[in-house]
């Protein structure tokens, strides 16, 4: 298990800490939706820190905004963020002046809480630029990383702030880590992955990693698409990448690699049915996993000791797309926390867990999904890698 560096909390009493938290979570109508499991894990390394008596200054980004833009501002992370602490005070910077922020980061008594705005309306944080990492520095006294979901990132705000400031792991990164970790050893058998999601090619070395570990690696959801073009079917109008099935090639010869069986497919009447891959129709497009393949993965999972799983199997925002993803769900609790060991990542998948009341039941559900399948791919995370004790 890698080891990073962690802190003695007891002496960060009175000093600012700036900790980078995970707020990127959906907005509806103006207020945190699905997916609070990153803000609930957040609010819990803030009330650790509030409780010896830091000063907090919480940092995090949602989306990918080109500038500012009103839609994708943390002001209602801040909110929820109020509604859950019970002690301190809570501010929300928005748009302030680099030297406003800088007063009431010093202005703040010991147990107080101030959240900045959206990071990526600066084009420094996703350049990881360096004047722009220094600038945040001067916000905080120590820096505490506790952002997993974004520590695939090189971004100033996770990597080159580290610096300027005597950096640490937070507790969020701290549980993840220690709970990927029987994934990473994989020495439970048999070891059973299931990898859905639209891409291949940000997912292609990680599955690759993964087939050198596992016992049975299930591909499902838009991914399959593109195995099943590279083995030469008319996939209709289903969606896929030509660039990316070159990519899917050099994974098909692989014993352990199972590519669903069978497919739903959607016509263009919004009529659906259950075919195999080589008689999809021109007019259909592929929504999910065929009942076929669906009572294989129930199969092996139910006879594995690990289990792995990133990614929605189907369009789970469809009722009619998203049969395979509520039975995978259901079968994947019914075996964690019992045989096997289970981890779940990925947003819409945990926001599928959380809809269906099961994450408890669930061994782990990881705040990250491609920090998640990255680091159980065996690569290194930047936002880890800085912090590495030496």
């Amino acid at each position: 298990m890698i080891k990073l560096r962690r802190c003695n909390l007891k002496q960060l009493a009175g000093e600012r800490v700036l900790l980078r938290a995970d707020l990127d979570v959906p907005i509806e109508n103006g207020r945190v939706g699905r997916g609070v499991l990153r803000l609930q894990a957040a609010v819990e390394t803030i009330r650790e820190l509030q409780e010896i008596g830091a000063r907090v200054i919480v940092m995090g980004h949602m989306g990918r905004p080109s500038g500012e833009d009103p839609k994708l501002s943390i002001k209602p992370v801040a909110d929820y963020i109020v509604a859950q602490l019970t002690a301190g005070t809570v501010q929300f910077a928005g748009l302030a002046s680099y030297k406003q922020v800088i007063d009431m980061t010093h202005q703040l008594a010991q147990g107080d809480v101030l959240v900045l705005e959206n990071l990526r309306f600066h084009p420094g944080e996703r350049d990881n630029d360096q004047a722009f990492a220094k600038q945040l520095s001067a916000f905080g006294d120590v820096y505490m990383n506790d952002a997993f979901g974004n520590c695939h990132r090189n971004h100033a705000s996770m990597t080159s702030i580290t610096e300027h400031l005597p950096s640490y792991a937070g507790r969020n990164v701290l549980r993840e880590v220690e709970a990927l970790d029987p994934i990473l050893q994989a020495t439970r058998k048999p070891y059973v992955a299931v990898v859905g999601g639209k891409k291949i090619s940000s997912k292609l070395h990680a599955v690759t990693a993964i087939l050198e570990h596992a016992d049975t690696v299930f591909v499902g959801g838009a991914i399959a698409t593109t195995f099943y073009v590279a083995q030469g079917l008319d996939v209709g109008l289903s969606h896929y990448k030509e660039e990316e099935v070159a990519l899917a090639e050099t994974l098909m010869h692989r014993s352990n690699l199972v590519v669903t069986p069978d497919v739903l497919v959607k016509a263009g009447d919004g009529t659906y049915r259950a075919t195999t891959p080589d008689k999809i129709q021109s007019d259909e497009a592929i929504v999910d996993v065929g009942p076929e393949s669906i009572k294989q993965m129930r199969e092996t999972m139910l006879g594995a000791d690990l289990l792995l799983w990133n990614g929605p199997l189907g369009i789970i925002e469809e009722p009619q797309s998203r049969v395979a993803s509520d039975a995978l769900a259901h079968a994947f609790a019914e075996v964690s926390r019992g045989k096997a060991y289970g981890v779940v990542g990925g947003g819409n998948t945990v926001g599928l867990l959380e809809e269906l009341k099961i994450m408890d039941l669930v061994d782990h559900v990881s705040t990250g999904g491609g920090a998640m399948l990255e680091y159980v791919g065996r690569q290194a995370l930047p936002a880890l890698e800085v912090l590495k004790e030496e």
